[in-house]
């Protein structure tokens, strides 16, 4: 991803700024360029540990755009396509994944940036969602779980932040059939002529508790724990937060859990290393389930306080 981005912000406040306010000429490229400049960032870091350094203020736990990301490194992680297990994903589309992390001693926030042109946050016919998931052991030690979502005895933590879901929070829970299919047409529906209470009954997801059907959420990250296919569990609690924004062709996203991680496995002391793996998916090649770019494994080192 670029290291200096040019945004709509940008041009405003600073080719504004360079000419008290009007653009004009080369004062404003001028000013844009200053601006631009102090915003850049240190080159991004391979085949190194992801430091989480302890912040100073605020843990930004929801906020890609939050200053104190630049407390942390950037470290370029790669990516492959992912032909372990079937399903396959045949070709790659996206190489690599800048991860960034802080901590506060209580919670951890990674930001995690990708490049990515389209915006995928609506499912559908042969319509798939952008995705981004981080893998993190469920115990410590020497010994690290299969990167396939772990095996028996060996359990992984998950934590995946989806597009469709940061959707239905961004428009208040109404993400439906109408956004998807925009020329749809329907008889009443049961929200239309019945007690919130008995319609609920007709959403038989949404009735079951069946976390996909959710219409009103709190968080665009889902935890999970698992010991191998098929083992997939939703967390009864979810701890996790995180905020996606898409801007400049890409994705960045930060997904923040508590180190004491109730139910998900043992709690992250500062002063730690955990191995950790990545999953990004891209709706607009028809990423979903195995068909992913993944990562190997890396190591998150959280400073001791």
């Amino acid at each position: 991803m670029s290291d200096a981005k040019i945004t709509r912000k940008d041009a405003l406040v600073y080719g504004g700024a360079a000419a008290g306010g009007l653009v004009v000429g080369g004062a404003a490229v001028a000013g844009l360029a200053a601006g631009v400049e102090a915003r850049k960032l240190p080159q991004p870091l391979e085949g190194v540990e992801i430091s989480a350094p302890i912040v100073d203020g605020d843990l930004p736990v929801e906020d890609p755009s939050a200053d104190a990301w630049r407390q942390a490194q950037r470290v370029r992680v790669p990516l492959v396509p992912q032909q372990l297990v079937p399903p396959y994903l045949e070709q790659g589309h996206v190489d690599e994944l800048l991860v960034r992390a802080l901590h506060d001693g209580s919670d951890l926030a990674l930001l995690l940036e990708w490049d990515d042109r389209d915006v995928d946050d609506l499912d559908g016919i042969r319509r798939y969602h952008d995705a981004v998931a981080v893998q993190l052991a469920a115990t410590a030690g020497a010994t690290l779980p299969p990167l396939t979502m772990g095996g028996p005895g060996a359990p992984v933590h998950i934590l995946q932040w989806r597009a469709t879901w940061q959707r239905d929070i961004d428009s208040g829970g109404k993400t439906g059939v109408e956004q998807i299919y925009p020329e749809v047409v329907h008889d009443v529906m049961p929200d239309d002529v019945l007690p919130p209470e008995t319609a609920q009954l007709y959403w038989v997801g949404r009735e079951a508790g069946n976390p996909l059907s959710l219409q009103n959420r709190v968080t665009p990250v889902e935890e999970i724990v698992a010991e191998g296919f098929g083992t997939v569990t939703h967390l009864t609690e979810q701890t996790a937060r995180g905020h996606g924004n898409h801007e400049d062709g890409g994705w960045s996203v930060v997904v923040s859990f508590p180190l004491a991680r109730a139910g998900a496995g043992s709690r992250m002391e500062p002063g730690s290393r955990w191995p950790a793996a990545f999953a990004v998916w891209l709706g607009s090649e028809e990423n979903r389930g195995g068909r992913k770019h993944i990562s190997d494994w890396q190591t998150i080192a959280l400073e001791a306080q």
